[in-house]
């Protein structure tokens, strides 16, 4: 599908909730960004590619992940069917202080509770 302004505005807030969500350690809120049979692929972090909200839940609780995220540079494309293509930055806090950069290749499918990501890909720069 071809995504709309609207669209392009409501999948950022999606991406942007997303961060919101990790800092404030509130995974139990995840369904308000991820579909329920969303792939989430961390294997660039050493994490394997986990399918489904639970199995991301708990691979989210585990050690090892940012202490802080931002999301920046979100760009929008067509995709297949009710989904789209979107690829932005992250810029992430670790222990320590150090700050790294990540790509995320998202794929975002329209749902009844609006858009949420179906497919996360995290991959360094």
């Amino acid at each position: 599908m071809k995504p709309t302004n609207d669209d392009t505005i409501d999948i950022a807030r999606v991406l942007a909730l997303w961060g919101h969500i990790m800092d404030d350690h509130e995974l139990g809120r995840l369904g308000e960004v991820l579909t329920e049979d969303a792939v989430w692929d961390g294997s660039a972090f050493g994490f394997d590619p986990v399918v489904g909200l639970d199995a991301i839940t708990s691979v989210l609780s585990a050690d090892g992940h940012a202490r802080a995220h931002h999301t920046t540079n979100i760009v929008v494309s067509e995709g297949p069917d009710d989904e789209v293509r979107v690829r932005s930055k992250g810029l992430g806090i670790v222990d320590g202080g150090t700050v790294i950069s990540v790509v995320y290749a998202d794929e975002v499918r329209r749902t009844e509770d609006g858009w949420r990501i179906s497919r996360r890909a995290i991959h360094l720069t």
